[in-house]
This record gives C-alpha cells, sequence and structure tokens, in this order.
C-alpha cells in the first residue's frame, strides 16, 4: 500500500505560492519494482468544501475528492501524489505557475477553465437546488425565474454566482439581488435560516453538509434547462497543469483508475460513506469526456 505525505498547510498568499512554498515530500515508490521511473505529483486542495476536502479531527487531509485520489494512488506504480492545502485562489494561481500539478476541489470542468486546464474524467454529478427557511414560499422552486426579486448571498468566481450572474444578464427585468459577501458556507446558512437572505443556490450534498439542524429545506432545480438555459457543467472533475510533464498521459492513467473505481463500485461506496448515504457518482459521463 501507497504511503502519503502529511498535509503542509498552505495559508499564505498568491505570492508564496508562486515562490514556491515547500511542501513535505511523499514517499518513494519502488521504481525498480517496477521497471519505470516514478513521476511525483502535487496535488493542492483548499480543504473546503466539508465532506468534499476537510482536515480530519486529527489535522489529516480528507474527504471524497482526496480518498478517491489515494486509491488512485495505489493503483498507479509510476505515479506518487503529494497533497498540499491552499487557499482557493491559490489554488488556480498554483496551476498557471505550474507549482501545482494536479488540484482537487470540487471543481466543475467548465468550458472556460478547460482553455487552461486539463480535467480528468468526473468523478461527481451534481445535484443543483436552492435552500430556503422553513415555511418559505420558495419551497418546491425548480427553476432560476421562480428566484427573481429574492436575495441571495454570491462569492466572486464560484460557479454558483456565475450562473446566477448570467441569468441577471440574460432577465435584466426580473434580476436576482446578490449579496456579495465571503461568508463560510456555515455562516451563510445560519443567515438564511434567520432571514438575513431568501435562498443559497447550492449543491444538495453541500447542503446535507451545511445545514444540518437549521430550519431549512432544500429544493433541486432542473438540471437539463441549467444546461440548457446556462450551459451550467454538471460534473466535477480534477484539474490538472498543462505545464505537468507528460500531462496527457498523466490524465490517461487517472482516468484509467477512475473507471476501474466507477465500474467496481468503489466510487459509490465512498460517496454513500461521505455524503450520508447519497451517491453523487456519474452514472454515465458527459459526451465531450468520452
Amino acid at each position: 500500500m501507497n504511503r502519503f505525505a502529511r498535509t503542509t498547510l498552505v495559508l499564505g498568499t498568491l505570492a508564496a505560492v508562486a515562490m514556491g512554498a515547500t511542501g513535505c515530500a511523499a514517499a518513494e515508490k519502488p521504481a525498480e519494482a517496477t521497471g519505470a521511473e516514478v513521476q511525483h505529483l502535487l496535488v493542492a486542495t483548499g480543504a473546503s468544501p466539508r465532506p468534499f476536502t476537510f482536515l480530519d479531527d486529527n489535522d489529516e487531509l480528507t474527504g471524497y475528492d482526496i480518498e478517491i485520489l489515494k486509491l488512485v494512488d495505489e493503483k498507479l506504480d509510476d505515479v506518487e501524489f503529494e497533497f498540499q492545502v491552499a487557499e482557493f485562489p491559490a489554488l488556480f494561481a498554483g496551476l498557471d505557475s505550474g507549482r501545482f500539478n494536479i488540484v482537487a476541489n470540487n471543481l466543475s470542468a467548465t468550458d472556460e477553465r478547460r482553455e487552461k486546464y486539463d480535467f480528468s474524467d468526473p468523478y461527481i454529478e451534481a445535484q443543483f437546488g436552492v435552500a430556503v427557511a422553513e415555511g418559505s414560499d420558495l419551497a418546491g422552486a425548480t427553476t432560476l425565474d421562480e428566484l427573481a426579486g429574492k436575495r441571495t448571498f454570491g462569492e466572486p468566481g464560484l460557479n454558483f454566482t456565475k450562473i446566477l450572474e448570467a441569468f441577471n444578464e440574460a432577465n435584466p427585468d426580473k434580476q436576482i439581488d446578490i449579496q456579495y459577501s465571503e461568508l463560510d458556507l456555515q455562516s451563510q446558512y445560519k443567515q438564511l435560516a434567520t432571514g438575513g437572505v431568501d435562498f443559497v443556490f447550492s449543491d444538495k450534498v453541500v447542503y446535507t453538509g451545511y445545514a444540518k439542524g437549521l430550519p431549512t429545506t432544500f429544493s433541486q432545480l432542473d438540471g437539463d434547462k441549467l444546461v440548457e438555459d446556462f450551459g451550467t457543467n454538471l460534473f466535477s472533475a480534477y484539474a490538472f497543469s498543462k505545464q505537468t510533464p507528460n500531462v496527457d498521459e498523466v490524465v490517461e492513467k487517472v482516468n484509467g483508475a477512475l473507471t476501474e473505481l466507477r465500474e467496481d463500485g468503489t466510487l459509490t461506496k465512498l460517496s454513500e460513506e461521505f455524503f450520508d448515504g447519497l451517491d453523487v457518482s456519474p452514472k454515465t459521463l458527459p459526451q465531450s469526456t468520452k
């Protein structure tokens, strides 16, 4: 079984990433046993949102995204992963500079991102929806049109925010009131429960993890309509820096391991473990990845 480097918590600025902060060395795989040189790859994550990626009570990195990659690493004799935690904006700066080889952070593989980065096959099929306070007249909403004139939080650059911004651009007469904020998700849901906003646009598994015990409900939106109207990508995948040596081969190897984990039921098992019985593993791959 492969060993993994203890996570290095990197909470510095983008400049620190660009200058190449040093992480812990990963345990060496016996290259002589495989007859091939081992390629060491640095995997970065923001360690949030839980349960996709997070630090447990022992300050060890885990989560659905992370445990999948650990199993992928076990399947690949000539690849060794080392994990590092960084602030979310630094993840993309690290990919751009080539400092980070892979980012594991529930990233939506949008067309815009594909222009800059390579992506693996998806390991999550999202269930987008809106969280509302109990008793809200928005309960049961299935489209963004029903949210016109309502207040919600938005964080610049996030996929959810970009969808809302696209809706507003296309519908100048029925705007959604986006209140830009850097509040963490737990605080956003608490604000929702006390009337601070009317809804939170989210994914079902994120809602399940952060809204426990709060008087709120979740309504799933029509995913097909989101795709049709806004080109919304419902799949999450691992992002790869194009500066990684032999990146096409690396992505192909990772995809091969992901296929095995999907077909033997491992992705479903991990999903149910981390998401309270909910299976978020893709049942079919989007056409663009086949």
